[in-house]
């Protein structure tokens, strides 16, 4: 990842700057994924509507997670919260269970 300075993050070049950086990274990490996304800023591709575009926002925030977290230096940190955070699948697990039901 190349190095942002924070004053960077409030001008429209680092912004620029940064989305490129995104779009590259997301391109090495899934090239189809990095595709759609390019098609649908350019207007190639019908905008998502509904589920579609529930679905193409959950498979890129991930990457966007990754992104982020080594942005600011936090990976420990989200890692942390995500672990956390899975603890309490099985609560979950069972309350769909209990509301299927």
């Amino acid at each position: 990842m190349n190095e942002f300075s924070y004053s960077e993050l409030f001008t429209a070049a680092g912004l620029l700057r940064l989305d490129a950086d995104f779009l590259r990274q997301l391109s090495t990490q899934d090239g189809g994924l990095a595709t759609s996304l390019r098609a649908y800023r350019d207007g190639e591709q019908q905008p998502f509507i509904g589920q579609a575009q529930s679905e193409f926002l959950l498979c890129l925030a991930p990457h966007l997670e990754r992104f982020i977290a080594r942005l600011f230096c936090v990976e420990p940190e989200v890692a942390e919260l995500q672990a956390r955070t899975r603890s309490h699948d099985v609560v979950m697990d069972f309350k769909k269970h209990f509301v299927l039901r």
